[in-house]
């Protein structure tokens, strides 16, 4: 039986959140551990003044609340991690440097983009893999491109996704998401696992025609090495 709640005091301080929360996004999220992280954002965001309004990244991550809620730190990043995945909230770098997360809207992606801030913490993503113009975008642009900003642990999971499968599936699988308008890693990872299990067909290795079957990820990496498009 869930615990009792014997309701709201009538002097409670009322909380905003945004309306699609309650709504569209709300039947979106299927992950606990990101509604709690995006709800308690929401809680410290109503306590902040100045601008840009924003958490700290420490005090979210150290939160008792949240980590009573889901068991442990990790859950914490977890659903934090899951939520700027999304594109619920941005984390960023502030002007003194330290890290926090923010409402993903308009006015917080320009100051983004004019002041260094919501990117990757520095390490994140290995300078060689941004550097020059590989022969295909390489699976952080794709990422960055087409669903949001990284994270480190979104960096870490894209870096065995590009170690695993061949530059051009990764690219495709990206692409096929977009016109899906299914613009999720979860989504473009099933793509990727379900080639890697029952191979691509793409027109000159189809299953008719007594052309080979489709290679799997992991026999073109035994074949041919790893990413054709990948920069050393």
């Amino acid at each position: 039986m869930p615990t009792r709640f014997d309701g709201f005091p009538s002097n409670a301080r009322q909380v905003p959140v945004p309306a699609p929360l309650l709504g569209d996004l709300l039947s979106a999220i299927d992950d606990v551990a990101e509604l709690k992280c995006t709800l308690r954002f929401f809680w410290h965001l109503a306590q902040e003044r100045g601008s840009p309004r924003a958490v700290p990244a420490e005090r979210l991550r150290d939160d008792d609340v949240l980590r009573a809620a889901l068991g442990s730190p990790d859950a914490v990043a977890r659903g934090l991690d899951a939520a700027v995945e999304r594109g619920t909230l941005l984390l960023g770098a502030l002007a003194d440097g330290s890290m926090a997360y923010l409402a993903h809207t308009p006015e917080h992606r320009r100051f983004a983009s004019s002041s260094g801030a919501a990117k990757p913490t520095q390490g994140t993503v290995p300078a060689a893999a941004r550097a020059g113009a590989p022969e295909v975008p390489n699976v952080y642009a794709l990422y960055e491109q087409h669903i949001g900003l990284l994270t480190p642990m979104m960096a870490d999971v894209l870096r065995d996704a590009e170690q695993t499968y061949p530059a051009y599936w990764i690219e495709e699988a990206f692409r096929e998401a977009v016109l899906s308008n299914r613009r999720s890693w979860r989504y473009v990872q099933r793509i990727l696992e379900r080639w890697a299990t029952e191979g691509r067909g793409d027109g000159t290795h189809g299953k008719s025609g007594g052309h080979p079957p489709a290679l799997t990820a992991a026999e073109y990496v035994r074949r041919y090495g790893r990413n054709t498009g990948r920069r050393a």
